[in-house]
């Protein structure tokens, strides 16, 4: 038997794990997409789901990568996501420029 990796079904079950409120295949688009959503899904999403994960979603939802690294910008700002990886692909792609690069 072939076993199809569901990259929804881990983002939701990361944040399930952690929250009492459920999350959806929806709710899930519209974090990636803006950054926004329930505080404690945006940083589970952001913050502890893989990279390669976040990026399989993007792809899924067809979100842009320009589109997401604003999004993980919005969350980090906002609701305290922290990904080191996202930092760095936000930062190569012109978008954001981190703290300690501002000095």
């Amino acid at each position: 038997m072939v076993k199809i990796f569901d990259s929804a079904a881990t983002a939701i079950s990361a944040i399930e794990n952690v929250s009492k409120i459920s999350a959806s295949k929806a709710d899930l688009k519209g974090m990636l997409a803006t950054g926004t959503g329930e505080p404690s899904h945006v940083r589970v999403l952001f913050g502890e789901v893989d990279l390669a994960t976040l990026m399989q979603l993007a792809i899924d939802f067809k979100i842009s990568d320009a589109a997401l690294a604003r999004a993980y910008l919005h969350a980090r700002e906002v609701y305290g996501a922290y990904n080191p990886e996202m930092d760095e692909i936000a930062q190569e792609m012109g978008i954001a420029v981190l703290p300690s690069d501002a000095t």
